[in-house]
């Protein structure tokens, strides 16, 4: 009973610090710098790229794909492509279709689909 008594003190002591640090309001943390090794960095190459390409495209989320939590449509200067985003990627912030974004992933092509990016980092450009 004691140790049941303890542990659960322990784990509502610890809730409030995990939640300082990866709470919405917390800062992100990690590298600040250029992104090395990629090609791809415009809608049209991306349609055009093999599977598993790396990509870095800046642009607009302008919808979300009806029927879908994770899909949303991404739109630069040069054309429009569905991407993938997980809402862990998210990390709580909110994006709406007025941000300027930078996505980092890869291509993903399913048979008889469209090219469609897997998206692993969104950085929010303003």
């Amino acid at each position: 009973m004691r140790i049941a008594l303890s542990l659960l003190l322990l784990a509502l002591l610890a809730m409030p610090a995990q939640a300082a640090f990866h709470g919405p309001g917390a800062s992100e943390g990690g590298f600040k710098g250029p992104t090395v090794g990629v090609e791809v960095t415009t809608v049209k190459q991306a349609l055009d790229s093999k599977d598993d390409t790396p990509v870095l495209l800046t642009g607009n989320i302008t919808g979300r794909k009806a029927g879908s939590d994770d899909k949303y449509l991404f739109k630069d200067a040069t054309g429009e492509i569905v991407v993938d985003i997980d809402k862990k990627v998210f990390v709580g912030r909110t994006v709406t279709p007025e941000n300027t974004v930078k996505l980092s992933g890869k291509i993903d092509k399913d048979m008889l689909e469209s090219a469609k990016v897997d998206v692993k980092v969104l950085e929010i450009l303003n």
